[in-house]
């Protein structure tokens, strides 16, 4: 168990390090100031978002779109529904009429 918990911490540190190590080498390589990196990560954001926003807009559309024939569907159905309802209704009071009981099953 305590060789467990060292090769853990072990694996950890390798893993700090190896982050420490990128983001140093990251900043001596990159090509652009910090100033003018986060500008553009600002203006690439902005974009972002709005394309997202757009796209949220678009999929709360076509929900919509969705919703509103889901209603005209489930419209229909319950008024074919409610007629076959009344047709069986009327032909069991036509048939108790005419002194014909339904079959008991």
């Amino acid at each position: 168990m305590a060789n467990d918990r060292n090769d853990a911490a072990g694996y950890l540190g390798w893993f700090f390090l190896g982050g420490i190590i990128g983001a140093a080498s990251a900043l001596l390589l990159a090509p652009k100031a910090g100033r003018e990196i986060r500008d553009q990560l600002l203006e690439h954001g902005g974009e972002f978002a709005k394309r997202a926003q757009e796209l949220a807009n678009d999929a709360q559309g076509r929900a919509g779109d969705w919703l509103d024939k889901s209603r005209e569907v489930f419209e229909e159905q319950t008024q074919r529904l409610m007629t076959a309802f009344e047709a069986g209704k009327d032909a069991m009071k036509e048939e108790i009429r005419k002194g014909n009981t339904p079959p008991r099953g």
